[in-house]
Parts: structure tokens; sequence; C-alpha cells
């Protein structure tokens, strides 16, 4: 749960918004389309500045920071008896929706672990505009459900040691996984999540991305606003607890902010959600975020106790996380006495 810091309040009432350093460089566009920085501190709101359209009821287009979300919510599915565990065949749940290419044992043997990762056998590829599941196909489709289910497979796909595929980013695949949440507890995915995490923390205001055929988006688009994002950050960094309720379990938590898979030299991932070490003064601090065209990031630094917010609109552009990670490390953890360079 995270509180209101009367401290920070009383400071910025009192030096106003010209001790801002932050809030200097983005109206210089040092950034560019930043819409609200929030920044948690052991619990405690220690930062929050909306820019631009920014405002605390504005609804922030999260794009793909929407995939941690189907993550927390087959965990709470796993909790609830609903599925059994991440090693489930994801075609168990579709059985009577065919007919679909099953047409070896390598598409029968996709998991959900398989999706969470981002590991499957699917040909889909988002960075590839020729891969056949690139989400730039599925749009047009009506049914995005069979779109998933009837793609082909990697012709050279092999599992490593550890049981995982080479990793591919694949929004169809963080879709199909709110398709078998859907089927699992027998309600549409958007009002599990509702009820199941966005009610005990609070959350009242969101909208959902649909495909044509109304299915619910769990690979990107969610609209959320910046002091909600920063609760959902904020479970994760207390373990799945938010005040005295435990959401979801802490070992759910604890696999999905586990480093599963590479995904390129410098990030790994887990279930849904990205990791990376950033730079703390000479030294580096290890991070866990949700992040969404644009420059959207939600960052969980549990070594320092820490949770922050991003929200921006630089869709489509080059450099739009990389500024996001700037702000992350030149402004917010650079302010952390953990992260202050010695003095000289």
């Amino acid at each position: 749960m995270v509180r209101l810091s009367l401290c920070w309040l009383a400071m910025m009432f009192v030096l106003g918004a010209h001790a801002d350093p932050l809030a200097d460089a983005i109206a210089a566009e040092e950034f560019r389309q930043i819409t609200s920085v929030l920044v948690a501190r052991d619990g405690d709101l220690t930062y929050e500045r909306y820019f631009g359209d920014g405002a605390p009821a504005h609804l922030n287009n999260t794009r793909s920071a929407t995939k941690t979300l189907v993550a927390m919510a087959i965990g709470a599915a796993i909790a609830d008896g609903h599925i059994e565990n991440v090693d489930a065949p994801v075609y168990d749940f579709f059985a009577d929706d065919g007919p679909f290419r099953f047409d070896s044992d390598t598409k029968r043997a996709i998991t959900l672990r398989d999706l969470l990762t981002m590991t499957s056998a699917y040909a889909c590829n988002d960075n590839v505009w020729e891969s056949p599941g690139n989400e730039e196909h599925m749009h047009p489709a009506r049914r995005w459900r069979y779109f998933v289910l009837d793609l082909p497979l990697e012709s050279d796909y092999v599992r490593n040691a550890n049981g995982y595929g080479p990793f591919r980013y694949c929004t169809a695949g963080s879709f199909l996984l709110g398709q078998v949440i859907g089927e699992a507890t027998g309600e549409p995915v958007d009002r599990y999540v509702e009820s199941r995490l966005f009610a005990p923390l609070g959350i009242e205001a969101v909208n959902w991305y649909r495909s044509p055929s109304n299915e619910v988006q769990t690979g990107g688009g969610t609209e959320l606003r910046s002091r909600d994002l920063l609760a959902l950050g904020e479970l994760l960094r207390d373990g799945g607890r938010h005040g005295s309720e435990q959401v979801l379990p802490a070992v759910w938590v604890d696999d999905m902010l586990t480093q599963h898979t590479r995904a390129n030299e410098r990030q790994h991932y887990g279930y849904q959600i990205w990791h990376e070490n950033f730079a703390c003064g000479a030294d580096s601090v290890s991070g866990w975020y949700f992040a969404g065209n644009g420059g959207n990031k939600v960052v969980v630094v549990d070594e320092l106790d820490l949770t922050v917010v991003v929200t921006a609109t630089l869709y489509g552009t080059r450099g739009m996380h990389q500024q996001s990670t700037a702000i992350l490390e030149r402004f917010v953890l650079a302010a952390q006495p953990e992260c202050a360079s010695p003095s000289t």
C-alpha cells in the first residue's frame, strides 16, 4: 500500500516546482512526451508529477505493460484452483474450440510456461515483419483466438537444457494467456482481473483494448491511472501483499521475478516481465519492470524498496525506452542515498 509522504509534500510546497531538476529537464524537452513520473520508497509516495496531457485521473495507454497483468492473473488463477500449474498444455483449454492444426507433438506440447516466458514453438516474432504471428498480422483478423491457435510452428524449434526454446517477443502469446484465463475461470478475463486483482488494490478506472470480435487484448493497450500502475508495481515489490491482504501468493511473485530466459545481451525475462541492471552511482542495481511502447515503464528495485512509474506517449519512436531509463538512472536512482556518488 502506497502512503503519501507528508515530508515530500511539504518540501514541494515550500520549494516549488523550480527545485525539481527532472521537471526542469522535461520542460526543456530533454525528455519528450513524458506524462507522469511517480516514485515510492518503502511504501511512501516520495515523488508525483504530471506533465503535458498527464493528470492524476488520466488513463495512460500502457501498451505492452499490460502483459505483466496477465502473468499476475495466471498466478491468481492457479492459486484459486482454476489452473493446475504453468506446465499445463495450452491446447487442453481449447479442446472444444477447433478445428485447429494439431499437426505435431510440438504444438500439443506448448505450455503456459512457454507463453509466459515467450519461448514457445509458435512462428511468432513481433520484431520480424514476415513472422506469421507478428502482432500486426493479428490485428486485422476478426477472431484473434483462432489466429493464434492456428499459427504454424518454427521449423527449427529446440528446447535447451532448462526446457526453454529461443526467446521471441510474441504479443499473440500474451493474448492467448488471457483466453486461457477466460476458459479456466469461466468468466471473461477482464472481469476476473478486475475482481481478483484490481478490486483489492482499489483500482476502479480501466479501459481494455479489444479485438474486432470484442476479445480482451491481454497483450497490450490497457489504460490505467499512474497511481494504479504504481500500486501494481508495489504489489510485486511487496511479494504479492497489499496492506494486510495477500493478493497474490508470494511463491508466484518469486517465480514471476525469476530470470527464466535471456532475451538479449542486456535483458532477461521472467513471466511477462523484463529484468535489467540499472546504474546506481559507481555500481548497479537489479530491476524488474513492465514496459510498453511510448516509453511506459513500471520498475521495481527490490534491494532499494523502490517502485517507479514513468508514463510517456512517444509511441513508435527510436529512443523511447532509453529516455525512460535515463529518467530512472539520472534522476530517481541518483537521488537515492545508496546511489550517491562519493564526495571528493
